[in-house]
C-alpha cells in the first residue's frame, strides 16, 4: 500500500480523520498554542503542591502525594469544563469565509456529555454525597486526559478551517479607513488637497 494510499484510509477514521489531513505546519502552530495554553491552565495546581510542600512538618512528605491533595476535591471536574467550554463556541460558530468545523457533531455531543458528567460530579463532591471518593478522583483524572485531547483536536481544526491569510486581507483595514477618510473629506468640500489633509491627520494621532 502507498502512502498517499494510506494516508487516504487514515483520512477516513470517524472523529480523528481530519488530523491525518493536517500539515506539519498546522500542527506545530497548534502544538505552540496548545502548550502555553496547558502551562498557564496547570499553573494553580503547581503552586498549590508547592505551597503544600513548603509549609508541610511532614519530614517524609512526598511532592507526588501532596499534588494529588491539590485536585482531590473535585478541582480536576472545574478544570476539565474550563478546557472543554471554549469548544463548544468553536464549533457552533463559523466565522466569515471559514468552513464548517470538522465532525462538528460529533466533537460537540461528546464535550457537552463530559461537561454535564463533570457538573454533576462536582456538584455530588460538594453535597458530600460521594461514597466512592477514588473513583471519581481517578475519573476527573481520565476527563481531563479526555479534555486536553479535545482542546488540541479543536485548535488543529479551527485552524485548518480558516481561509489562508493573504497581503490583501492584512492591508485591507489599512485600505477601508483611507477610503472612508478620502470620502469624509471630499464630502466636506470637494476643493481640500486629499494628501495634505491626510498629512494633517496622522500629524495629529502622533
Amino acid at each position: 500500500m502507498s502512502k498517499d494510499a494510506a494516508s487516504s484510509n487514515w483520512s477516513r477514521i470517524w472523529l480523528f480523520g481530519t488530523i491525518f489531513k493536517t500539515s506539519r505546519a498546522t500542527h506545530a502552530a497548534a502544538f505552540y498554542e496548545f502548550l502555553y495554553l496547558f502551562l498557564w491552565s496547570i499553573l494553580p495546581f503547581a503552586l498549590g503542591t508547592l505551597v503544600l510542600y513548603v509549609t508541610s512538618n511532614d519530614p517524609n512528605k512526598n511532592i507526588f502525594e501532596l499534588s494529588l491533595h491539590t485536585f482531590q476535591n473535585g478541582e480536576l471536574l472545574i478544570f476539565t469544563i474550563s478546557m472543554l467550554a471554549p469548544i463548544l463556541y468553536l464549533t457552533l460558530h463559523d466565522p466569515e469565509q471559514a468552513e464548517p468545523f470538522p465532525h462538528k457533531l460529533p466533537i460537540s455531543t461528546i464535550v457537552a456529555l463530559v461537561i454535564v458528567t463533570c457538573a454533576s460530579l462536582f456538584s455530588l463532591l460538594k453535597a458530600s454525597s460521594v461514597k466512592d471518593i477514588p473513583f471519581v478522583v481517578g475519573l476527573s483524572v481520565v476527563l481531563t486526559i479526555v479534555a486536553l485531547v479535545f482542546r488540541y483536536l479543536a485548535i488543529v481544526y479551527h485552524k485548518v478551517r480558516l481561509p489562508p491569510l493573504t497581503e490583501r486581507d492584512l492591508r485591507k483595514p489599512q485600505d477601508t479607513f483611507v477610503e472612508n477618510f478620502r470620502r469624509h473629506v471630499e464630502g466636506e468640500s470637494n476643493n481640500v488637497d486629499f494628501t495634505s489633509k491626510f498629512g494633517d491627520h496622522l500629524k495629529e494621532q502622533q
